[in-house]
């Protein structure tokens, strides 16, 4: 009886120690988990559970302890988490044959189940064989959103952006009336400079959202090496970056070029690198204003102007900025008036076979009468569409009436030239332009080959998969692709050996160095040849003399338009150019 009761009690305490473990881990008010060597989950508890928002079973064998990290901070601090530095060995326990390093503690972001941000304090250490070999590692994770903060801490959380650590828009506002302040007391100028990240939209569609912040914080982090302790240095909001100086009334070329230069700089990112660029609104007290709100607005005018001219640049505010503000904001609102009462009209400019003379093509020009205004430019509005997002809407109508005009063709001549309409980046980047095409040539049951989609080589770069399926998907429907504007920007038939390209139009500026620039003749030549050789016709642009024509007849030349041939016409001149004499 009495050996009974000791083995009873032997294993009552073997198993209280063991339930003990258990119940500690379970209660815990802070995250524990356990990984193997590779950092893979084998334990997690309750409370890291609730910290980070995924269950054990979702965690446990299927995820690193890193794949919690916010990707952007990962990028800049891996490091850190690489290889805890072995210190003080402290055994785990009497029966054990690892050790544990006491590892390093630091805060940390996670990134929860919903996409949520939590900042949380990581102690993190390494497990070790006796061998020296590592065994696994052991985490305790603290929510920092639970823990009581100071009054300091919680401060500098109401005043700086939580993704960079910078000062925010409260802050910066306040700084910059102090700078205000104390310049007008000494006659000192103070120095504003915006700048805002170009392509992040662009960044965070074919991205995501982690590739956009770890771009926002990489270009913070250079923004501060080259700031250093002379400027104030915030941001804003999203990517717009704000810089105070005071002693100093401009921004040298050589400081516009070195900004700019290091934010181009490529960005590492998982296996791939984020290109991006920016621009630059620079304003200056006194000669711009005399108080925070002023300056504020009319920097924001120079990087809107900025930003307009194709971004990657500077530009410094001048009065003549509020009067071009006055007629754009005027513009906007007749730009949305007009979309909705169809102000629009269509032209067309006739592209010739070099070899016979007949119109084969002719591409759609998109035109703008104002009631009171007369005719707006497309430079002018075209641009502003995309930005108020009403190029979808506007394109849509484009392709609907370029097939209707076709129809109308076909039912008087038998025949149509092929509408060649421009495509912008947004409708590209669209999932639904191929419905879109599809709807309009089966409503005016036009076959799809009387179409063809103009786009930018600058899309071919973006080689996103969105990109490359929308233009496969509409050269299996049977509408043709053509690169407008090609020799201009990052030529490359490499990519137009990847990419379902028809056509490609020579842009202007080469067509007007035939015979006139040195090797001009050779590089329309070897253009034409390399086209031919993948299958792809060629089509020269801003043909303006005889001379011109000619020549690229003789160079192999397919077709060409411009205003040797005919300027731009009415849907009626179009149908009188294609009536046959007699």
């Amino acid at each position: 009886m009495h050996n009974d009761a000791g083995a009873t009690t032997a294993w009552s305490a073997q198993q209280w120690t063991a339930t003990a473990y258990q119940l500690a881990m379970q209660s815990a008010p802070c995250g524990i988990f356990m990984c193997d060597a590779h950092g893979v989950f084998t334990m997690v508890n309750p409370a890291y559970e609730r910290i980070t928002g995924y269950s054990a079973s979702q965690l446990v064998g299927k995820l690193r302890f890193d794949a919690l990290h916010d990707p952007s901070e990962l990028a800049l601090r891996q490091g850190e988490l690489a290889s805890p530095p072995v210190r003080d060995i402290v055994g785990l326990h009497p029966d054990s044959e690892m050790i544990a390093s006491q590892g390093t503690e630091a805060d940390w972001t996670y990134l929860r189940r919903n996409g949520a941000r939590v900042t949380v304090t990581l102690a993190l250490s390494r497990l070790t064989q006796a061998d020296g070999q590592t065994a696994g590692y052991v985490g305790t994770v603290f929510d920092n959103s639970r823990r009581p903060r100071n009054g300091l801490q919680l401060w500098h959380l109401l005043h700086h952006d939580p993704l960079t650590g910078l000062p925010n828009q409260e802050l910066l506002e306040e700084r910059l009336g102090l700078a205000l302040e104390r310049a007008k007391t000494g006659s000192d100028p103070v120095l504003l400079v915006l700048l805002e990240l170009d392509n992040l939209r662009k960044l965070r569609d074919t991205l995501g959202h982690a590739a956009a912040d770890t771009a926002i914080k990489q270009v913070a982090a250079r923004l501060k090496r080259l700031c250093g302790d002379e400027h104030v240095l915030g941001l804003m909001r999203g990517s717009l970056f704000v810089m105070i100086s005071t002693g100093r009334n401009t921004l040298s070329a050589e400081r516009e070029a070195a900004l700019l230069a290091e934010v181009s700089r490529p960005i590492p990112f998982a296996s791939a690198t984020l290109h991006v660029s920016a621009s630059i609104g620079v304003s200056s007290h006194p000669t711009a204003g005399n108080d925070a709100r002023a300056l504020l607005q009319r920097a924001l005018l120079a990087l809107h102007a900025a930003s307009r001219s194709g971004g990657g640049t500077a530009r410094h505010f001048d009065f003549g900025m509020q009067t071009q503000s006055a007629r754009r904001n005027h513009l906007e609102t007749l730009l949305r008036e007009a979309v909705e009462t169809r102000q629009f009209s269509l032209a067309y400019q006739p592209q010739v076979d070099l070899g016979t003379g007949h119109i084969t093509r002719a591409e759609t020009l998109l035109r703008w009468q104002h009631p009171r205004l007369g005719a707006v430019g497309p430079s002018e509005f075209v641009p502003m569409a995309e930005d108020l997002g009403l190029m979808d809407e506007l394109g849509a109508w484009v392709i609907d009436t370029a097939c209707q005009q076709a129809v109308r063709l076909h039912a008087k001549f038998g025949q149509s030239p092929c509408m060649a309409i421009n495509i912008s980046p947004t409708q590209l980047r669209d999932r639904k332009l191929y419905g879109v095409v599809a709807s309009a040539l089966e409503r005016w049951r036009l076959p799809p080959g009387c179409l063809e989609l103009e786009i930018t080589e600058g899309l071919l770069l973006d080689n996103t998969r969105q990109v490359s399926d929308t233009l496969q998907s509409l050269r299996k429907l049977g509408v043709a692709i053509a690169i407008d504007d090609f020799g201009t920007g990052y030529s490359s038939f490499a990519y137009l050996a990847r990419f379902p390209v028809n056509r490609i139009k020579i842009d202007r500026s080469l067509v007007r160095a035939i015979s006139s620039v040195k090797n001009g003749d050779a590089i329309i030549s070897a253009i034409i040849g390399m086209a031919h050789a993948l299958g792809i016709k060629v089509t020269a642009e801003g043909v303006e003399t005889a001379a011109h024509a000619r020549r690229l007849g003789e160079l192999g030349c397919d077709e060409a338009q411009g205003f040797w041939f005919s300027r731009p016409l009415t849907a009626q001149a179009l149908e009188n150019a294609l009536t046959p004499i007699g």
